[in-house]
């Protein structure tokens, strides 16, 4: 998992010295991502992925986890506590579950599962998800 970490966080690097000059990335002297930044943002696409998931929209969840792959590694970064790393993996782990797989993955594995409580204690909000959502007209 480091290993994935390192390139990710390196590519960028390594693109942006083949461009023309011109960075797209923040100057050195704009502030980082804390890691209460990264998780909050990692939670936010968590959380819409799971609303996604329970509309039964698994494109829609693939998305959201794709979009929380960057704050999660930052956070995984920052703070080396367990956690970090078991949220790492839940959100690589949904991102890269195929859509047509969600449904019996959701049933039968044990990995959907483990992730699962993961990312519901970690990212959890003051609201309720909603577990039942409306029936297609």
């Amino acid at each position: 998992m480091r290993t994935f970490v390192t390139t990710a966080l390196l590519l960028p690097l390594v693109l942006g010295a083949c461009g023309d000059g011109e960075s797209d990335s923040a100057p050195d002297d704009e502030p980082q991502l804390t890691a209460a930044e990264a998780v909050e943002q990692t939670c936010t696409e968590v959380r819409a992925g799971i609303d996604e998931f329970n509309r039964q929209d698994y494109a829609g969840t693939i998305e959201h986890f794709e979009k929380a792959k960057v704050p999660a590694t930052v956070y995984a970064k920052i703070n080396t506590e367990p956690e970090a790393d078991a949220l790492l993996d839940a959100v690589q782990y949904y991102a890269n579950l195929p859509a047509e797989k969600y449904p019996e993955a959701a049933r039968s594995s044990e990995n959907f599962a483990r992730n699962k409580t993961v990312t519901l204690e970690q990212c959890a909000s003051g609201e309720p998800i909603d577990a039942d959502p409306p029936t297609p007209v």
